[in-house]
């Protein structure tokens, strides 16, 4: 929201349905996906499903709690604490981050997204 950039959250096994046809077909203009991968019962699902982005020139970067699974994904994988079934929850903050950045970056202010007062001072 606070960057005015579309973007969808999908399980690992979705990905198959549809959404690998948005991907750029043009290497030139890799489509960026931001992947969580933690080490549990879906690890290897989405591990499976960054390495088919990639090999449809999709630019995978990884959120993960063990650097292993995001060897051949992401030179450069985000890593963070494992706190049990909490994990997945701190999985969102640098996505949080991510968001924040690309909005001062385009020159917005996420602090006052636009229509925000709008929507929620009508009745």
């Amino acid at each position: 929201e606070c960057s005015y950039i579309h973007a969808e959250g999908l399980s690992g096994g979705a990905m198959k349905h549809g959404p690998f046809a948005l991907l750029s077909e043009d290497a030139t203009k890799r489509t960026p996906v931001i992947m969580i991968v933690l080490d549990d019962e879906h690890a290897q699902t989405m591990r499976t499903a960054a390495e088919e982005i990639k090999a449809r020139n999709g630019q995978v970067h990884v959120i993960t709690d063990d650097r292993s699974l995001a060897e051949g994904l992401d030179d450069d994988p985000i890593i963070i604490p494992r706190n049990g079934r909490l994990t997945a929850l701190i999985a969102v903050l640098p996505l949080q981050f991510i968001a924040y950045e690309l909005s001062v970056r385009r020159g917005i202010d996420p602090d006052y997204p636009r229509h925000l007062a709008k929507s929620v001072t009508v009745d």
